[in-house]
């Protein structure tokens, strides 16, 4: 491997059979691999499949990491996607060539805060309605925690929160959207619940572009619960 020096010319990439490529503020040029040891054996296959498998479900869960697990995943010194990846690795399982995911079993968030217990979940076409209860026996709990409904409808690739209301009101209603035209007629979503502390739950998450502008971004003072699966609504 080779050190470049600096140049009026900036370049990267593969030229011929060398590689160039920059890091730190430094260019480096190194010859290119001839031979590559991808024998494709079964258990690179598994482990590819289930780590493209997380990398994806991690992404269409974003939202929800970026106010569930960005708080722990820093403290731990892990990306979202990484802790995401710890903490449910044993709900991704290859068969046959395929990743099956475990949905109710996903754990997309960590933190003191209690959860609420939920008691009904029912649907009418799109339109859902929950209850639960408050859980105010531990007395850690605030009236005013803010309990964030999310549906995650995975064919589409979906995750969208429906529905943010006070621990104390027990109910939350809402309609989920229509996506029939592009699911062919069957939609599956997943309902999640977060509860978050009063004070944090009005500030929006940030997208990751706004993230990488805003070292200090707002989401890693979050106190949520963890996550609690609602319920599973099928819609044709």
């Amino acid at each position: 491997m080779a050190r470049v020096k600096p140049s009026l010319v900036e370049y990267s990439g593969i030229i011929g059979n060398k590689v160039h490529y920059t890091r730190f503020g430094r260019t480096y040029s190194r010859n290119r691999p001839q031979h590559f040891n991808d024998c494709r054996s079964e258990a690179q296959l598994r482990q590819r499949a289930l780590f493209k498998a997380m990398q994806h479900t991690s992404a269409l869960f974003g939202s929800m990491l970026q106010r569930g697990l960005t708080k722990y995943a820093h403290s731990e010194g892990h990306t979202e996607a990484n802790e995401f990846a710890c903490l449910n690795k044993e709900h991704f399982v290859y068969e046959d060539g395929k990743v099956l995911i475990n949905y109710p079993a996903l754990q997309l968030a960590v933190g003191p805060l209690p959860v609420v217990d939920f008691t009904r979940c029912h649907a009418n076409g799109l339109h859902v309605e929950i209850d639960f209860e408050a859980n105010f026996d531990d007395g850690k709990t605030r009236p005013d925690d803010v309990v964030h409904i999310y549906a995650v409808e995975p064919q589409v690739e979906i995750c969208q929160l429906m529905a943010s209301v006070c621990r104390e009101d027990g109910h939350a209603a809402f309609n989920l959207p229509d996506l029939s035209d592009e699911t062919n007629g069957k939609q599956t979503f997943y309902l999640y619940a977060i509860v978050e502390a009063a004070n944090t739950a009005v500030t929006p998450t940030l997208s990751p572009d706004e993230k990488q502008r805003n070292k200090k971004h707002r989401n890693i003072n979050r106190h949520v619960s963890r996550s609690v699966f609602v319920g599973t609504i099928t819609h044709s």
